[in-house]
């Protein structure tokens, strides 16, 4: 017998090439943006002091924060950038 086992693969299957559309791949530049908007934005880091840079879709947050809570949520603000793969922090909590 010989009969194929295993899981099918259903329509969530992500790495379809055809599936990718036009804005799927977003360049560094737009990251930056989209990454240091958020911050802004975001009550707990307002990105006073943090400098964003991306390289090849991975973010570099450096500069100085408030606190370990606010260096926590850049970081976490940084992953749900779209296009973002890593995110490496150098961020330092100075009190």
């Amino acid at each position: 017998g010989g009969g194929r086992g295993g899981a099918a693969a259903g329509p969530a299957a992500r790495s379809d090439p055809e599936s990718r559309s036009v804005g799927t791949t977003i360049d560094d530049a737009t990251i930056t943006a989209q990454d240091k908007a958020a911050l802004v934005a975001d009550k707990l880091t307002k990105a006073r002091n943090i400098n964003v840079d991306t390289m090849r879709s991975t973010v570099t947050l450096e500069g100085s924060v408030a606190s370990q809570a606010e260096a926590d949520r850049a970081v976490q603000i940084a992953e749900s950038t779209q296009g973002v793969k890593s995110v490496r922090s150098k961020l330092t909590v100075v009190r």
